[in-house]
Parts: structure tokens; C-alpha cells; sequence
């Protein structure tokens, strides 16, 4: 899957971004620190963000990953494996 499928993917079916304790877990596969700028907007993120935004930032962090491949394929693979339950949709 190209990342351009994958971020098809992850905005089709009314996808917006993962459930908060999923989307945790993409900030530890793509190895980032709070306050990286694809940081999850989890917490208060998730309070303060609207559906777009958090939309724009799962985008971002599919571009941050892709720079490194291993790093990209665990998070397509993560990505791919999320059951519909785990999702925040529209």
C-alpha cells in the first residue's frame, strides 16, 4: 500500500483518527516526544481539536512516517489491524 492508499484509507468511511488509546500508539511507533509537532491530539489534544484538525494531524503523521520505511510499514500494519470500534468516526 502507497502512502497516498493508505491515507485514503484512513479518511474514507468517515475515518477521522483512531481512538485515543490507539492513537497513543502511533505516537510510540513513529517515535516522537510530546510536543513534536504529529503528536497525537490526545488529552486535552482531543478536547480542544476540532475533527479536522485531528484529521489533518493523522495525515501529518502518515508524511512523518514515511520518511523512514521500517518505521512507516509498523505503522500502515498498526493502522491496517484497527477494528472499526477503534476508530472515531463523523
Amino acid at each position: 500500500m502507497t502512502i497516498d492508499e493508505l491515507k485514503k484509507y484512513v479518511t474514507s468511511n468517515k475515518r477521522i483518527c483512531p481512538m485515543p488509546p490507539e492513537w497513543a500508539k502511533i505516537g510510540e511507533i513513529i517515535k516522537i516526544k510530546p510536543g513534536h509537532p504529529c503528536t497525537p491530539l490526545i488529552l486535552n489534544g482531543w478536547a480542544f481539536s476540532s475533527d479536522e484538525e485531528k484529521q489533518k494531524r493523522l495525515v501529518k503523521q502518515i508524511d512523518y512516517a514515511s520518511k523512514d520505511e521500517k518505521i512507516y510499514e509498523e505503522l500502515k500494519n498498526f493502522i491496517l489491524k484497527l477494528s472499526d470500534s477503534q476508530w472515531h468516526k463523523e
